[in-house]
C-alpha cells in the first residue's frame, strides 16, 4: 500500500469529499476516487451499486494517447 501525505489544506478537502478527482500539476486528471471513511485500511473497499455507477458515469475521459502517457509515466 502507498501512503501520501497530505497538507492541512488538502486534507481538509479530502474530509468533505465524498468523491475526488486527482489531478496533476497542469490539471491534467488522473483519477477519480470515491472515499469511504469507515472502511478500514487492510481491506479491498467496497461499494454500493449508486457509487460504481457514479464512478462508470464519471465525466473524465481519457484518450488513447493520454493512457498510454499515463502508462509509460508509472513504468508499465
Amino acid at each position: 500500500m502507498t501512503v501520501i501525505r497530505l497538507d492541512a489544506a488538502t486534507l481538509q478537502q479530502v474530509r468533505s469529499a465524498g468523491r475526488v478527482v486527482l489531478a496533476d500539476e497542469a490539471g491534467n486528471p488522473v483519477g477519480v476516487y470515491l472515499l469511504r471513511r469507515e472502511q478500514p485500511l487492510d481491506e479491498e473497499p467496497t461499494y454500493s451499486e449508486e457509487e460504481w455507477r457514479a464512478v462508470m458515469s464519471s465525466p473524465v475521459k481519457y484518450t488513447t494517447e493520454q493512457v498510454i502517457e499515463m502508462l509509460r509515466r508509472k513504468g508499465g
